[in-house]
């Protein structure tokens, strides 16, 4: 699995309307040839965390050689 979602990067929500979130996380979605840029709210984020704790059996397993390059970082 290669997709990294930066929780330190999270971006003001400018011109913020009543009852929307402060702040975002950006992030790029690929599909094909495009990209394609999301902003997550901090409540998508907790919400798609207790998914995969609820499901871990859906999250793909790390290839040998990704477990072999953690192993090598420590």
């Amino acid at each position: 699995m290669k997709s990294i979602i930066h929780l330190a990067e999270k971006v003001p929500n400018r011109d913020r309307r009543f009852g929307a979130a402060p702040e975002y996380f950006p992030v790029v979605i690929k599909t094909g040839p495009r990209t394609l840029p999301a902003l997550f709210t901090p409540a998508q984020i907790s919400d798609a965390i207790a998914r995969a704790e609820a499901n871990p059996e859906d999250i793909p397993r790390p290839t040998r050689w990704q477990r072999i390059k953690a192993w090598l970082r420590g």
